[in-house]
C-alpha cells in the first residue's frame, strides 16, 4: 500500500500515534495518492501504518476539520472532491490571506530570513521531484510569512494550501512552469530586501493569481 511507502519517509516517528497517522494520510491525499472521491477504510489503514483504529478514527477527525476527509454516518471516511467553484473560492481566500501574511511579515524580514528563503529557490532549481517541489514552494512561503508572527494565520493558509496542493502538483512537471515559479520567488525576495510594500503586494498577488488561473483551465474539474 501506498502508505506505507510515505510512512517509512517519515520516519522516526516522535509525535504522538493520532499526529503520526494525520500526516501520512494528510501527505498522501495532497500527492493525489488518495484522490477526491475515495473511501477510507479503516482496517486497511490501521493494518498499513501498524496501528489501532483509534488513531486512525482520531486522525479522519482532523482531516475534516481541513476539509480533506467527510465523515457520512453508516458510510465513513471518504476524502473530498472539490468542485471548481470550491477552489476558486480557496484560491481567493488565499490570496487575501497571504497578502495580509506578507504586509504583516515585511517589517520583521531580516536578511537571515531572506537567506533562508533564498536557499530554497536554490533547492527547487536543481529538484525535479514533482512532491518535493511544491513541498519546497509551501516553505519558501511560509519562511516569508513566519515573521508576521501570527500562527493562527499561518495554520490558516497552510490548510488552504493543502485543499488546492492535490491539484497543482502536476504543474510542476512541467520545466517552463518550474522556472516561472523560480522567477517570481526571486522577485518577491528582491521586493522583500527593498522593503517595498507595494512592489511586494503586486509581485506576490500575481504569482498566486496566476496558480489560480492555471487551475481554473485544469479540464477536469
Amino acid at each position: 500500500m501506498e502508505l506505507k511507502k510515505i510512512a517509512d519517509e517519515m520516519q522516526p516517528r516522535t509525535m504522538a500515534a493520532r499526529d503520526w497517522v494525520f500526516q501520512v494520510i494528510r501527505t498522501a491525499i495532497v500527492r493525489g495518492v488518495l484522490p477526491g472521491g475515495m473511501p477510507l477504510r479503516q482496517d486497511e489503514i490501521s493494518a498499513a501504518l501498524s496501528v489501532s483504529h483509534i488513531p486512525v478514527r482520531e486522525a479522519f477527525r482532523q482531516l475534516e476539520a481541513q476539509g480533506l476527509v467527510r465523515i457520512y454516518p453508516n458510510r465513513g471516511a471518504v476524502v473530498t472532491k472539490l468542485s471548481k467553484e470550491e477552489i476558486a473560492n480557496i484560491m481567493d481566500t488565499r490570496i487575501m490571506l497571504e497578502l495580509g501574511a506578507i504586509r504583516a511579515a515585511l517589517p520583521h524580514i531580516t536578511p537571515e530570513t531572506l537567506n533562508e528563503a533564498q536557499s530554497i529557490i536554490d533547492k527547487s532549481v536543481v529538484e525535479s521531484d514533482q512532491h518535493k517541489l511544491e513541498d519546497l514552494n509551501l516553505q519558501f512561503h511560509m519562511t516569508l510569512y513566519a515573521p508576521s508572527n501570527n500562527a493562527v494565520l499561518l495554520q490558516l493558509i497552510d490548510q488552504l494550501h493543502a485543499n488546492v496542493d492535490r491539484y497543482i502538483r502536476q504543474f510542476y512537471t512541467i520545466t517552463d512552469r518550474q522556472e516561472k515559479s523560480v522567477t517570481d520567488h526571486r522577485k518577491i525576495i528582491e521586493a522583500c530586501r527593498k522593503k517595498d510594500i507595494v512592489l511586494v503586494d503586486a509581485v506576490l498577488r500575481t504569482h498566486l493569481e496566476t496558480a489560480r488561473s492555471l487551475l481554473m483551465d485544469l479540464p477536469n474539474l
